[in-house]
């Protein structure tokens, strides 16, 4: 079986991927892993958690195919992961409210992983030049309504497969129905 691995946003933790593991349960999945790294607040720059889930799936996985599901920053530190470290056994990759092109927020502080989240940042620019190159299967879940992810149509990436939710809120749109439906049909 598969192993599906949850990366959390900025501020989140596993709390987040409660309502998500049990709709995947109650469909028969079974196989999670939650990866929780410590610079939740934009202290580190993404390269850094990036290596930290580098080293997570090195040492917990054992499974040979990974899909990920990811929130917020999860899935610029998952492309990051992906870009820099090369794991050809992640196969699918959800990304939900991740600021693919940046977020005007984060210009409210200086810190090394709010600028890797500013728009047209260098990292988002390499990001977005590997994305399509990459042997991973993207799909990336938006909603026009974010408020975190500013302006909201930034979360959605110019390649991979793409799914606009009308969640009214940034967080709400990792549980929202059509999101936890479009990543089952899409898992499977």
């Amino acid at each position: 079986m598969e192993a599906i691995v949850f990366v959390h946003g900025i501020v989140g933790d596993k709390e987040q991927y409660q309502p998500i593991i049990k709709y995947l349960r109650k469909k028969g999945i079974n196989n999670f892993y939650e990866f929780s790294y410590e610079s939740r607040i934009g202290i580190h720059p993404i390269k850094v958690i990036s290596k930290e889930l580098a080293d997570y799936i090195k040492k917990n996985i054992k499974e040979e195919n990974i899909n990920i599901i990811s929130f917020s920053q999860g899935g610029v530190i998952v492309l990051a992961y992906l870009k820099f470290y090369k794991n050809k056994n992640v196969k699918k990759l959800f990304t939900i409210c991740t600021p693919h092109k940046g977020s005007k927020w984060a210009y409210m502080l200086n810190w090394p992983g709010f600028i890797d989240l500013r728009p047209n940042s260098q990292l988002l620019k390499e990001l977005e030049d590997f994305a399509p190159t990459a042997e991973t299967n993207v799909y990336s879940i938006y909603t026009p309504l974010d408020l975190v992810v500013f302006p909201g149509w930034n979360a959605k990436p110019t390649h991979g497969k793409t799914k606009m939710v009308w969640a009214p809120t940034h967080s709400t749109a990792f549980w929202w129905p059509a999101t936890m439906q479009f990543i089952y049909k899409n898992l499977i």
